[in-house]
């Protein structure tokens, strides 16, 4: 068995992040200190997080799928998939939501190991996998739906005072997940 190099050490600097007396306000995402130059806030952001109970939803997924897809050999797929999901948060917070001053959380690198999940267990033999994935990705699109139409987080629980969920990082991070699987698919001749 694999062990989950990726997983465990995101999950490593996460923690170590938020045991640093000021560094979620330091490492957050804010909109004028990225105007003023400090770009690299468009990926920290994602290392923090606005309550303890969104960084244990967002680190269980990202830890507890990308140890799983660590041990089934997902390793690459996955981490295009990570790297494509921060890319693409980063675009949804800065470039797409232009009236958001301030972002934390690494929901959209969850959607996306939960998106390539579904799309792995889809490639298992038998009708049974691909239901159960279909099945997912439909309640997936439906929590950013039901997100989208009431504006709180459906896992991070309530949120504080003028922080709000960003349903367009998850449906981008999703898509990652779809990019990641798709790097398997394609990369695999054998099935053309």
């Amino acid at each position: 068995m694999r062990f989950p190099w990726v997983s465990a050490g995101f999950a490593a600097v996460c923690l170590a992040v938020v045991l640093i007396p000021g560094s979620a306000e330091a490492l957050q995402y804010d909109r004028s200190r990225v105007l003023d130059g400090e770009v690299w806030r468009l990926l920290s952001g994602q290392l923090v997080h606005w309550t303890a109970r969104m960084a244990l939803a967002d680190l269980g997924v990202l830890l507890g799928l990308g140890a799983w897809l660590e041990a089934r050999g997902e390793r690459r797929s996955m981490v295009v998939a990570l790297a494509l999901g921060a890319v693409l948060t980063a675009v949804a917070v800065h470039a797409l939501s232009p009236d958001l001053l301030v972002y934390r959380g690494s929901s959209g690198l969850a959607s996306a190991l939960f998106v390539l999940t579904a799309l792995v267990v889809a490639r298992s033999p038998g009708r049974g996998p691909r239901i159960l994935a279909l099945l997912a990705v439909a309640l997936f699109l439906a929590k950013a739906g039901w997100e989208s139409l009431t504006g709180q987080a459906l896992f991070a629980g309530p949120l504080a005072p003028g922080v709000r969920v960003v349903p367009l990082v998850h449906l981008l991070g999703g898509l990652a997940g779809v990019a990641g699987a798709g790097l398997k698919y394609f990369g695999d001749r054998d099935h053309l």
